[in-house]
């Protein structure tokens, strides 16, 4: 089994690091109880925790993490499981700031990519594998609330916002927060078998058949851009999307010629206007079908949509579900 190096980072969710040590001490139990007296003494998974700075690092909720081990006494991992490393929320500057403090551990984990060794991460980690170089040239993902200032640190990563896990033989990161729970169910699924990752899946109530983050995600809210007028336009849309709208009106509502402002628009917000009026839409339609009983036409015709079936495919293209099955999913219980 590999040795695995679980690296803490400060200001992560500590729910990421015990969910490793969690899963991995259930696994164990698993192959016991399926092997028996018959598991070798190195058929285990063996984790060590370590931490950036070889110092014990604080959660994000305010826990201590003490390592077992430091960087420096590391020649090589099987596995490096790299946990998240700030807030969601974190801004432009707070993400920049951050991975400036920790160039000395990004250098480590492209000396551990280097060896060989298989990288992983999941949530904001993600951003520890692109600085490093790991991602250029590949597909990735990362927490979805951080995937504009993702995009824009990384050019030559190639962002995908719909799988919950993007997996190549050398390195796997995942999306948010629970992804970080099939990610570690992936491994073990890789390293002891399919039969040990399904038995911890039914152990811990842990679904093993997710792959899209689609449906969980929310549209952001508008990056900084510095332009007064499209601003006032976003605000408009968010006021009036339910209404018959065409972009001459829109461009009109903030004094300006059409042309300029889709130009602008699409400068400041990275979106054409319809492209972001539909996401209002769809967002509208989420929150109806998580908070009302209205049938799925009558949500439709709420947000401004009178093509069913134009709504309903734009509906599945953004979220990955169908309105029913987000229902399902998401809805209050009956």
């Amino acid at each position: 089994m590999p040795k695995i190096v679980l690296l803490a980072m400060p200001g992560c969710m500590g729910g990421t690091v015990h969910a490793a040590l969690d899963i991995f001490y259930v696994a164990n139990a698993c192959l016991q109880r399926l092997h028996g007296a018959a598991l070798a003494p190195g058929a285990r998974f063996e984790v060590q925790l370590t931490t950036a700075g070889d110092a014990p690092v604080q959660t994000r909720s305010g826990q201590t993490l003490v390592p077992d081990t430091s960087l420096t006494q590391i020649a090589k991992a099987d596995v490096v499981l790299i946990s998240s490393i700030l807030a969601a929320e974190s801004g432009r500057a707070e993400v920049a700031e951050y991975l400036a403090r920790q160039q000395d551990t990004v250098a480590w984990i492209r000396a551990q990519a280097q060896s060989g060794t298989l990288m992983v991460s999941a949530c904001s980690g993600s951003f520890l594998l692109a600085e490093a170089g790991l991602l250029d040239g590949r597909e990735a993902t990362t927490h979805w609330f951080l995937e504009r200032i993702f995009r824009e640190r990384y050019p030559h990563v190639g962002y995908n916002s719909q799988k919950l896990l993007l997996e190549y033989e050398d390195l796997i990161c995942g999306g948010a927060y629970t992804a970080f729970n099939d990610l570690l169910l992936r491994l073990v699924a890789r390293f002891a078998g399919r039969e040990v990752a399904l038995l911890c899946a039914r152990l811990l109530l842990l679904d093993p058949g997710r792959e899209l983050q689609q449906p969980f995600h929310r549209l952001l809210p508008g990056r900084s851009h510095g332009d007064a007028e499209i601003k006032a336009a976003q605000e408009w849309l968010a006021a009036h999307y339910a209404e018959r709208i065409t972009m001459e009106q829109l461009a009109e509502a903030v004094a300006m010629g059409s042309r300029n402002f889709k130009r602008r628009f699409k400068a400041a917000t990275g979106e054409t206007p319809l492209e972001y009026l539909q996401q209002l839409r769809v967002e509208a339609a989420k929150q109806q079908l998580e908070m009302t009983g209205r049938s799925s036409n009558e949500v439709i015709w709420a947000v401004g949509y009178e093509d069913i079936s134009s709504f309903r495919r734009l509906f599945k293209k953004l979220t990955g579900i169908t309105m029913e099955q987000y229902r399902k999913r998401f809805g209050l219980p009956a």
